[in-house]
């Protein structure tokens, strides 16, 4: 099984196409790629190149926003208004304003830190569409890309022992941590991940 296979099937099964059997195989889903380039006005060859695998990212980010905003409806807008007392809505959405934002779990962890240690934390990075996330060095399954992972720091206060902290105060929370030392900031994301230590 090839989990790069696996998942441009689920994703092309998330978008309203056939792709067959989720089982990681090549196979039946050549006509569903088919479709899905013909649709976006794609080299339509049947093979997951850079630009349909950006535009299936592309495809699924979209999907998650509008996921995400009618979750948000649900919701009561001024108890995320007051939760998030520190921060502005463009602090986490991605930079060049196609609307892609961070999941409000991301968003209300972001705000439990800034209580906790006491000081203003800057997110240097948020949810970040194909583009952005090409442009910043993102790998190309960053959780950045459906607004599951942020980046950021407490500015003038980072050192190997604040950043020990803020680990741990996620992991406590069961959220992922990546600590990056030489450039003083940590990544957290939605899925676990023990916390690990960048050189």
């Amino acid at each position: 099984m090839n989990d790069y296979v696996k998942w441009v099937q689920e994703t092309l099964k998330v978008l309203g196409y056939d792709p067959g059997q989720l089982d990681g195989r090549d196979g039946e889903r050549t006509a569903a790629v088919l479709s899905f380039q013909q649709d976006n006005c794609l080299a339509a060859d049947g093979l997951v190149g850079e630009a349909t695998n950006n535009a299936l990212l592309l495809a699924l980010n979209e999907r998650i926003g509008a996921s995400l905003i009618n979750d948000s409806l649900a919701t009561s807008q001024n108890q995320d208004v007051l939760a998030l007392k520190n921060f502005r809505p463009e602090e986490f959405a991605c930079r060049c304003g196609c609307g892609l934002d961070l999941v409000m779990p991301l968003k209300h962890f972001a705000q439990e830190l800034r209580d906790a240690f006491g000081w203003p934390l800057t997110i240097s990075s948020g949810a970040r569409c194909p583009p952005v996330n090409q442009d910043d060095g993102g790998v190309p399954d960053s959780c950045h890309l459906s607004g599951e992972a942020f980046d950021g720091y407490f500015a003038g206060q980072m050192n190997a022992e604040v950043m020990a902290a803020m680990a741990d105060f996620a992991v406590a929370r069961s959220f992922g941590v990546i600590r990056y030392p030489r450039e003083l900031f940590c990544h957290f994301q939605i899925y676990p991940r023990n916390s690990i230590v960048y050189s």
